[in-house]
């Protein structure tokens, strides 16, 4: 008995051996573990601050509508306006901004796109005009918020605790203000210091921690447990809403990873002599992203949030705007489906880059087989582009309209997915997952220089102990 205990003991006293050098490994040697372990300790900060409501505020039994205005903020943001908690804005406005950024850098505003063609230092400044502008739009979000959400009996989001004017006008917008820049110094730490991606993280885990509440209410909708001789038949029509949730998301990865590769070849020794060598250039089968039909659904709901401004029954325009500009009407469908088409185009040229693309075939000798340098190469691949963006629309278009269809089809708001957060799902998880194999595969490179200059230095250093014992004195 006392051998057989003394066994345990010793197989006990080597495995915490074993962990122990096993952990201390970890978090010595091995960055990629610190930095994992340092991104989920701020998702997890990010997560609980998105249960914290205001203070002063009472929030009440309500059900955001995703394709909402509120609802791009609360999936944009990171989730934090379903609680109205302190991160309610999250780091929408700080997108809301690069959106702007974005666009600006275009030829259409000469001054912004100098600056993005200056190098290091006119990155710098527009990364000042971003911050300033995004504490502008954080500002104008929470006074928005306040006046068409907290002072709207009609929603019956929250009701108010402290009802004073400088608590309303003062207070509330620093908090709302002051957790979006905590949003973004998150995001950013994840950035620098964690796996990379971080304002995709902080969206992915918004809509992460909420599918299991979706689940729980698909599966006590359409199981009753009360009724044994349906069972079967309820479980296996919640199991099929499982099997539709995966298939969408694997149609987003799909996509996400599909890609239109162009064959290209170098002038001179460059050149390959085979199909099997040639080089080619990757364009995404979605060109345009996610952010053409989320402008797309911004447009559509915008009406319908400064609508709450006017009251409902003695403004016609109100209710014109309710009845017609949802987009589970078909005049706000319309309406959706024609900007997310111009948003789609209008992407898609602005991140393929073309000019740039042939300004750098031109400095590297670089053709495509069968056409001409130069116009006709980049009319070439704008022609490419435009087909790639009339895809991007009909699947934009596609994944918008899946929770109004689902709701229209008489399913319940509570248990319909949403088609933007499952391509958030599935686009942010494959960079992410990519960026951590990057990151591993350097970790991997640095420690294999590591030994050879260990080993090396070890050579010289017997090398130099010979050469002295061959002298002399």
């Amino acid at each position: 008995m006392l051998k057989f205990l003394g066994k345990i003991w010793e197989n006990i006293t080597s495995a915490y051996v074993i962990l122990k050098n096993r952990v201390y490994f970890a978090f010595k040697e091995q960055i990629l573990t610190r930095k994992l372990i340092f991104t989920i300790f701020l998702l997890v900060i990010f997560i609980v601050c998105g249960t914290i409501t205001i203070p002063g505020l009472k929030l009440l039994q309500f059900q955001l509508d995703a394709n909402s205005f509120l609802g791009i903020i609360n999936t944009v943001g990171g989730g934090g306006l379903l609680n109205f908690s302190v991160v309610a804005l999250g780091i929408s406005p700080f997108i809301t901004a690069s959106l702007f950024m974005l666009i600006a850098q275009t030829k259409l505003f000469p001054p912004i796109h100098r600056l993005s063609q200056s190098g290091p230092a006119g990155r710098r400044k527009i990364n000042i005009i971003t911050r300033f502008l995004t504490l502008v739009i954080a500002f104008v979000q929470a006074i928005v918020l306040i006046r068409t959400v907290i002072l709207n009996s009609d929603f019956g989001f929250v009701r108010l605790e402290i009802n004073t004017q400088v608590f309303i006008w003062l207070v509330l917008p620093l908090i709302l203000v002051a957790g979006s820049l905590f949003s973004l110094f998150l995001a950013e730490q994840i950035t620098e210091k964690g796996v990379g991606n971080g304002t995709s993280l902080l969206i992915f885990s918004g809509i992460i921690v909420g599918i299991p509440r979706r689940f729980k209410h698909a599966f006590e909708y359409l199981v009753d447990l009360s009724s044994p001789s349906s069972l079967i038949t309820q479980v296996l029509s919640f199991l099929l809403y499982i099997f539709a949730f995966l298939l969408v998301l694997l149609i987003s990865v799909y996509v996400y990873l599909a890609e239109r590769k162009i064959p290209i070849q170098q002038t001179g020794s460059g050149m390959s002599k085979n199909v099997k060598e040639i080089s080619v250039l990757p364009l995404k089968l979605n060109p345009a992203g996610i952010m053409p039909v989320i402008f797309a659904l911004i447009v559509v709901s915008l009406p319908t949030l400064f609508s709450g401004f006017l009251d409902r029954n003695t403004s016609p325009t109100r209710n014109w705007i309710d009845n017609n500009m949802q987009i589970y009407h078909p005049f706000g469908l319309i309406i959706f489906i024609v900007f997310n088409i111009t948003f789609s185009i209008i992407m898609s040229l602005q991140q393929s880059r073309i000019d740039k693309i042939t300004q750098d075939f031109a400095k590297n000798s670089t053709f495509i087989p069968g056409i001409r340098p130069g116009e006709q190469t980049e009319d070439y691949l704008i022609g490419v582009v435009l087909r790639l963006s009339i895809f991007s629309a009909i699947y934009l278009t596609f994944f918008g309209i899946l929770q109004p269809v689902e709701i229209m089809l008489g399913i319940p708001s509570a248990i319909t997915f949403s088609g933007i957060s499952i391509i958030i799902l599935a686009t942010t998880t494959l960079e992410t997952i990519s960026q951590i194999k990057a990151r591993y595969d350097a970790q991997k490179v640095l420690k294999q220089s590591k030994k050879i200059r260990k080993s090396l230095t070890l050579k010289l250093n017997s090398s130099s102990q010979n050469s002295n014992q061959d002298l002399l004195w």
